[in-house]
Protein backbone atom coordinates (compact mmCIF):
# COMPACT_ATOMS: atom_id res chain seq x y z
CA UNK A 1 0.00 0.00 0.00
CA UNK A 2 2.77 2.41 0.95
CA UNK A 3 4.49 1.83 -2.38
CA UNK A 4 1.29 2.78 -4.21
CA UNK A 5 1.00 5.93 -2.14
CA UNK A 6 4.57 6.89 -2.98
CA UNK A 7 3.92 6.47 -6.70
CA UNK A 8 0.86 8.71 -6.47
CA UNK A 9 2.58 11.38 -4.50
CA UNK A 10 5.86 11.54 -6.37
CA UNK A 11 3.87 11.88 -9.59
CA UNK A 12 2.03 14.76 -7.93
CA UNK A 13 5.34 16.33 -6.84
CA UNK A 14 6.82 16.09 -10.33
CA UNK A 15 3.80 17.81 -11.89
CA UNK A 16 3.55 20.56 -9.31
CA UNK A 17 7.28 21.28 -9.01
CA UNK A 18 7.60 25.04 -8.80
CA UNK A 19 11.29 24.67 -9.63
CA UNK A 20 10.18 24.61 -13.27
CA UNK A 21 8.98 28.21 -12.96
CA UNK A 22 10.95 31.41 -12.44
CA UNK A 23 9.20 31.77 -9.10
CA UNK A 24 11.12 34.86 -8.01
CA UNK A 25 9.99 36.81 -11.08
CA UNK A 26 6.39 35.70 -10.62
CA UNK A 27 6.30 36.78 -6.97
CA UNK A 28 8.05 40.09 -7.66
CA UNK A 29 4.98 41.07 -9.66
CA UNK A 30 2.91 40.86 -6.45
CA UNK A 31 0.80 38.13 -4.88
CA UNK A 32 -2.39 39.12 -6.74
CA UNK A 33 -0.69 38.74 -10.12
CA UNK A 34 1.04 35.55 -8.97
CA UNK A 35 -2.23 33.97 -7.84
CA UNK A 36 -4.04 34.82 -11.08
CA UNK A 37 -1.20 33.46 -13.21
CA UNK A 38 -0.87 30.24 -11.20
CA UNK A 39 -4.65 29.75 -11.19
CA UNK A 40 -4.68 29.28 -14.96
CA UNK A 41 -1.39 27.41 -15.07
CA UNK A 42 -2.29 24.70 -12.52
CA UNK A 43 -5.97 24.22 -13.41
CA UNK A 44 -5.55 21.00 -15.46
CA UNK A 45 -3.88 19.17 -12.59
CA UNK A 46 -6.50 20.21 -10.03
CA UNK A 47 -9.43 19.41 -12.33
CA UNK A 48 -7.90 16.18 -13.63
CA UNK A 49 -7.14 14.88 -10.16
CA UNK A 50 -10.58 15.83 -8.91
CA UNK A 51 -12.27 14.00 -11.78
CA UNK A 52 -9.91 11.02 -11.75
CA UNK A 53 -10.14 9.87 -8.16
CA UNK A 54 -13.87 9.20 -8.49
CA UNK A 55 -13.00 6.32 -10.80
CA UNK A 56 -13.04 2.64 -9.92
CA UNK A 57 -15.60 2.65 -7.12
CA UNK A 58 -17.46 -0.40 -8.45
CA UNK A 59 -17.39 -3.23 -10.99
CA UNK A 60 -20.98 -4.41 -10.62
CA UNK A 61 -24.39 -3.18 -9.53
CA UNK A 62 -24.97 -6.42 -7.60
CA UNK A 63 -24.33 -6.09 -3.85
CA UNK A 64 -22.30 -8.62 -1.87
CA UNK A 65 -23.94 -11.21 0.29
CA UNK A 66 -23.83 -10.45 4.01
CA UNK A 67 -20.18 -9.91 5.05
CA UNK A 68 -18.91 -10.55 1.56
CA UNK A 69 -15.79 -8.51 0.86
CA UNK A 70 -13.65 -7.16 -1.93
CA UNK A 71 -10.20 -5.60 -1.78
CA UNK A 72 -8.85 -3.74 -4.81
CA UNK A 73 -6.09 -1.48 -6.08
CA UNK A 74 -7.40 1.14 -8.52
CA UNK A 75 -5.42 3.22 -11.02
CA UNK A 76 -7.01 6.16 -12.85
CA UNK A 77 -5.91 8.35 -15.76
CA UNK A 78 -7.88 11.55 -16.36
CA UNK A 79 -7.36 12.95 -19.86
CA UNK A 80 -6.72 16.69 -20.10
CA UNK A 81 -8.87 18.22 -22.88
CA UNK A 82 -7.06 20.24 -25.53
CA UNK A 83 -8.83 23.41 -24.38
CA UNK A 84 -7.02 23.19 -21.02
CA UNK A 85 -3.55 22.72 -22.48
CA UNK A 86 -3.46 26.54 -22.59
CA UNK A 87 -5.11 29.43 -20.78
CA UNK A 88 -5.81 33.01 -21.83
CA UNK A 89 -3.50 35.77 -20.60
CA UNK A 90 -4.73 39.38 -21.02
CA UNK A 91 -2.56 42.36 -20.08
CA UNK A 92 -5.41 44.28 -18.48
CA UNK A 93 -5.95 41.53 -15.87
CA UNK A 94 -2.48 42.03 -14.39
CA UNK A 95 -0.75 44.97 -12.72
CA UNK A 96 2.92 43.99 -13.08
CA UNK A 97 3.01 41.06 -15.49
CA UNK A 98 2.61 41.80 -19.19
CA UNK A 99 3.16 40.17 -22.56
CA UNK A 100 6.72 40.95 -23.60
CA UNK A 101 5.70 41.47 -27.25
CA UNK A 102 3.36 44.41 -26.44
CA UNK A 103 3.43 45.27 -22.72
CA UNK A 104 1.81 48.70 -23.16
CA UNK A 105 -1.32 47.45 -24.92
CA UNK A 106 -3.96 46.66 -22.25
CA UNK A 107 -6.08 44.73 -24.75
CA UNK A 108 -3.24 42.43 -25.82
CA UNK A 109 -3.82 38.77 -25.03
CA UNK A 110 -2.24 35.40 -25.81
CA UNK A 111 -2.69 31.71 -25.11
CA UNK A 112 -0.08 30.57 -22.60
CA UNK A 113 0.74 26.91 -21.93
CA UNK A 114 -0.74 25.45 -18.78
CA UNK A 115 1.15 22.87 -16.76
CA UNK A 116 0.19 20.37 -19.46
CA UNK A 117 1.07 22.63 -22.36
CA UNK A 118 3.69 22.27 -25.06
CA UNK A 119 7.40 22.57 -24.34
CA UNK A 120 8.02 24.07 -27.76
CA UNK A 121 9.54 27.54 -27.44
CA UNK A 122 7.53 28.65 -30.47
CA UNK A 123 4.33 28.06 -28.53
CA UNK A 124 5.34 29.93 -25.38
CA UNK A 125 5.00 33.73 -25.50
CA UNK A 126 7.42 35.57 -23.22
CA UNK A 127 6.10 37.43 -20.20
CA UNK A 128 7.54 40.64 -18.79
CA UNK A 129 7.71 40.82 -15.00
CA UNK A 130 8.05 44.21 -13.26
CA UNK A 131 9.12 44.34 -9.61
CA UNK A 132 8.40 47.04 -7.04
CA UNK A 133 11.90 48.50 -7.49
CA UNK A 134 11.41 48.91 -11.24
CA UNK A 135 13.46 45.90 -12.27
CA UNK A 136 12.14 44.08 -15.35
CA UNK A 137 12.78 40.45 -16.29
CA UNK A 138 11.36 38.16 -18.95
CA UNK A 139 10.47 34.50 -18.77
CA UNK A 140 8.15 31.91 -20.30
CA UNK A 141 5.89 29.43 -18.54
CA UNK A 142 7.10 25.86 -19.08
CA UNK A 143 4.82 23.10 -20.28
CA UNK A 144 5.28 19.53 -19.07
CA UNK A 145 5.80 18.12 -22.57
CA UNK A 146 3.92 15.00 -21.47
CA UNK A 147 1.77 14.87 -24.60
CA UNK A 148 4.86 15.19 -26.78
CA UNK A 149 6.49 12.33 -24.87
CA UNK A 150 3.66 9.77 -24.66
CA UNK A 151 0.95 11.15 -26.94
CA UNK A 152 -1.52 12.01 -24.16
CA UNK A 153 -1.92 14.52 -21.36
CA UNK A 154 -3.13 12.52 -18.37
CA UNK A 155 -3.43 13.20 -14.64
CA UNK A 156 -2.81 9.94 -12.75
CA UNK A 157 -4.28 8.90 -9.42
CA UNK A 158 -4.62 5.64 -7.49
CA UNK A 159 -6.58 4.21 -4.59
CA UNK A 160 -6.74 1.16 -2.32
CA UNK A 161 -10.33 0.19 -1.49
CA UNK A 162 -12.18 -2.25 0.76
CA UNK A 163 -15.82 -3.20 0.21
CA UNK A 164 -18.10 -5.06 2.66
CA UNK A 165 -21.60 -6.42 2.16
CA UNK A 166 -24.15 -5.50 4.83
CA UNK A 167 -27.89 -6.03 5.31
CA UNK A 168 -30.61 -5.32 2.72
CA UNK A 169 -28.27 -5.73 -0.29
CA UNK A 170 -26.11 -2.80 0.73
CA UNK A 171 -22.35 -2.48 0.19
CA UNK A 172 -20.11 -0.06 2.06
CA UNK A 173 -16.82 0.81 0.35
CA UNK A 174 -13.95 2.43 2.26
CA UNK A 175 -10.83 4.15 0.98
CA UNK A 176 -8.43 4.81 3.84
CA UNK A 177 -4.73 5.55 4.12
CA UNK A 178 -3.43 6.81 7.48
CA UNK A 179 -1.06 9.76 7.61
CA UNK A 180 2.14 8.94 5.71
CA UNK A 181 5.07 11.24 6.48
CA UNK A 182 8.37 11.31 4.62
CA UNK A 183 11.01 14.06 4.32
CA UNK A 184 9.63 14.95 0.88
CA UNK A 185 5.86 14.64 1.48
CA UNK A 186 2.87 13.99 3.71
CA UNK A 187 -0.23 12.15 2.52
CA UNK A 188 -3.50 10.77 3.88
CA UNK A 189 -6.87 9.87 2.43
CA UNK A 190 -10.32 8.79 3.50
CA UNK A 191 -13.28 7.96 1.31
CA UNK A 192 -16.58 6.19 1.77
CA UNK A 193 -19.14 4.92 -0.72
CA UNK A 194 -22.51 3.23 -0.33
CA UNK A 195 -24.17 1.05 -2.98
CA UNK A 196 -27.76 -0.10 -2.45
CA UNK A 197 -29.85 -2.48 -4.56
CA UNK A 198 -32.97 -0.86 -6.04
CA UNK A 199 -34.66 -3.92 -7.52
CA UNK A 200 -35.88 -5.09 -4.13
CA UNK A 201 -38.00 -1.96 -3.67
CA UNK A 202 -39.48 -1.08 -7.07
CA UNK A 203 -41.95 -3.62 -8.50
CA UNK A 204 -41.35 -3.05 -12.21
CA UNK A 205 -37.55 -2.86 -11.81
CA UNK A 206 -37.32 -6.24 -10.08
CA UNK A 207 -38.46 -7.87 -13.34
CA UNK A 208 -35.47 -6.55 -15.28
CA UNK A 209 -32.88 -9.17 -16.38
CA UNK A 210 -29.98 -7.20 -14.90
CA UNK A 211 -28.98 -5.65 -11.58
CA UNK A 212 -29.78 -2.03 -10.72
CA UNK A 213 -28.38 -0.06 -7.77
CA UNK A 214 -27.85 3.48 -6.51
CA UNK A 215 -24.40 4.65 -5.47
CA UNK A 216 -23.04 7.64 -3.53
CA UNK A 217 -19.33 8.21 -2.88
CA UNK A 218 -17.13 10.80 -1.16
CA UNK A 219 -13.33 11.23 -1.11
CA UNK A 220 -11.07 13.47 1.00
CA UNK A 221 -7.36 13.56 0.14
CA UNK A 222 -4.84 15.67 2.05
CA UNK A 223 -1.28 16.01 0.80
CA UNK A 224 1.76 18.21 1.10
CA UNK A 225 5.01 18.28 -0.91
CA UNK A 226 8.08 19.95 0.57
CA UNK A 227 9.91 21.90 -2.11
CA UNK A 228 13.32 22.00 -0.40
CA UNK A 229 13.19 19.58 2.50
CA UNK A 230 16.92 19.84 3.26
CA UNK A 231 17.57 23.61 3.10
CA UNK A 232 14.16 25.16 3.74
CA UNK A 233 11.71 22.68 5.28
CA UNK A 234 8.99 25.36 5.67
CA UNK A 235 8.48 25.71 1.89
CA UNK A 236 5.75 23.37 0.71
CA UNK A 237 2.85 22.98 -1.68
CA UNK A 238 -0.34 21.82 0.03
CA UNK A 239 -2.83 20.02 -2.19
CA UNK A 240 -6.22 18.98 -0.75
CA UNK A 241 -9.13 17.52 -2.71
CA UNK A 242 -12.70 16.57 -1.82
CA UNK A 243 -15.02 14.84 -4.28
CA UNK A 244 -18.58 13.51 -4.41
CA UNK A 245 -20.31 11.23 -6.88
CA UNK A 246 -23.90 10.02 -7.31
CA UNK A 247 -24.88 7.41 -9.91
CA UNK A 248 -27.54 4.92 -10.87
CA UNK A 249 -25.75 1.67 -11.78
CA UNK A 250 -26.64 -1.32 -13.92
CA UNK A 251 -24.76 -4.55 -14.60
CA UNK A 252 -25.23 -7.87 -16.31
CA UNK A 253 -23.23 -10.99 -15.49
CA UNK A 254 -22.37 -13.28 -18.42
CA UNK A 255 -20.38 -16.33 -17.28
CA UNK A 256 -17.05 -14.98 -15.97
CA UNK A 257 -17.68 -11.51 -17.44
CA UNK A 258 -19.73 -8.63 -16.07
CA UNK A 259 -20.74 -5.64 -18.16
CA UNK A 260 -21.38 -2.62 -15.93
CA UNK A 261 -22.04 1.08 -16.18
CA UNK A 262 -23.69 4.07 -14.59
CA UNK A 263 -25.00 7.58 -15.09
CA UNK A 264 -25.12 10.46 -12.62
CA UNK A 265 -23.07 13.44 -11.44
CA UNK A 266 -19.58 14.06 -10.13
CA UNK A 267 -18.05 17.10 -8.41
CA UNK A 268 -14.78 18.15 -6.81
CA UNK A 269 -13.22 20.97 -4.79
CA UNK A 270 -9.45 21.37 -4.66
CA UNK A 271 -7.25 23.76 -2.69
CA UNK A 272 -3.65 24.46 -3.70
CA UNK A 273 -1.62 26.47 -1.20
CA UNK A 274 1.98 27.58 -1.44
CA UNK A 275 3.29 27.67 2.14
CA UNK A 276 6.41 29.10 3.75
CA UNK A 277 8.70 32.10 3.30
CA UNK A 278 10.07 33.01 -0.15
CA UNK A 279 12.75 35.66 -0.50
CA UNK A 280 13.18 37.77 -3.62
CA UNK A 281 15.50 40.69 -4.33
CA UNK A 282 13.06 43.22 -2.89
CA UNK A 283 11.06 41.44 -0.16
CA UNK A 284 9.99 38.23 1.57
CA UNK A 285 6.63 36.63 0.76
CA UNK A 286 4.87 34.40 3.32
CA UNK A 287 2.32 31.82 2.13
CA UNK A 288 2.02 33.75 -1.15
CA UNK A 289 -0.38 31.56 -3.16
CA UNK A 290 -3.78 30.20 -2.15
CA UNK A 291 -5.95 28.77 -4.94
CA UNK A 292 -9.33 27.10 -5.00
CA UNK A 293 -10.78 25.05 -7.85
CA UNK A 294 -14.19 23.43 -8.12
CA UNK A 295 -16.23 21.78 -10.80
CA UNK A 296 -19.10 19.42 -11.49
CA UNK A 297 -20.42 17.56 -14.49
CA UNK A 298 -22.67 14.77 -15.66
CA UNK A 299 -20.85 11.43 -15.50
CA UNK A 300 -21.54 8.30 -17.55
CA UNK A 301 -19.29 5.25 -17.60
CA UNK A 302 -19.14 1.79 -19.14
CA UNK A 303 -16.84 -1.04 -18.18
CA UNK A 304 -16.10 -4.76 -18.25
CA UNK A 305 -14.82 -7.01 -15.47
CA UNK A 306 -13.61 -10.58 -15.49
CA UNK A 307 -13.64 -12.85 -12.45
CA UNK A 308 -11.33 -15.87 -12.19
CA UNK A 309 -12.02 -17.68 -8.93
CA UNK A 310 -11.49 -14.88 -6.38
CA UNK A 311 -9.49 -12.59 -8.69
CA UNK A 312 -11.39 -9.71 -10.26
CA UNK A 313 -9.86 -7.53 -13.00
CA UNK A 314 -11.77 -4.68 -14.64
CA UNK A 315 -11.51 -1.54 -16.74
CA UNK A 316 -14.02 1.22 -17.41
CA UNK A 317 -14.14 4.55 -19.19
CA UNK A 318 -16.06 7.56 -17.85
CA UNK A 319 -17.29 10.50 -19.92
CA UNK A 320 -17.27 13.65 -17.78
CA UNK A 321 -15.49 17.01 -17.55
CA UNK A 322 -12.14 15.18 -17.82
CA UNK A 323 -12.77 11.75 -19.34
CA UNK A 324 -11.19 9.05 -17.18
CA UNK A 325 -9.91 5.52 -17.72
CA UNK A 326 -9.91 3.33 -14.59
CA UNK A 327 -8.22 -0.04 -14.21
CA UNK A 328 -8.79 -2.18 -11.15
CA UNK A 329 -7.44 -5.48 -9.79
CA UNK A 330 -8.44 -7.20 -6.57
CA UNK A 331 -10.07 -10.10 -4.78
CA UNK A 332 -13.78 -10.71 -4.22
CA UNK A 333 -15.40 -13.16 -1.80
CA UNK A 334 -19.17 -13.79 -1.62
Amino acid sequence: MKKSISIIFFTFCSFLSFSQIDLESVLEGGTEDAQLLMKGYLKPFAAGFGNGINGGWYTTAKAHKLLGIDVAVIANAAFVPKTDETFTFTNSDYANIKLDANPNDPTASAQLPSLFGSQSLDDRPLLEFSSTDGKISTSALPGSGLKEAIGYNVVPSAMVQLGVGLFKNTDVKVRFVPQQSEPEFEFSTFGIGVMHDLKQWVPFINKLPFDVSAFAGWNNIKSKAFLDANNNPTQAVEFNTKTTMFQILASKKLAIFTLFGGVGTTSYETDVNMLGNYETDSQTFTDPVSLNYSGSSVRANLGLSIKLLFLNISADYAIQEYNTLSVRAGFTIR
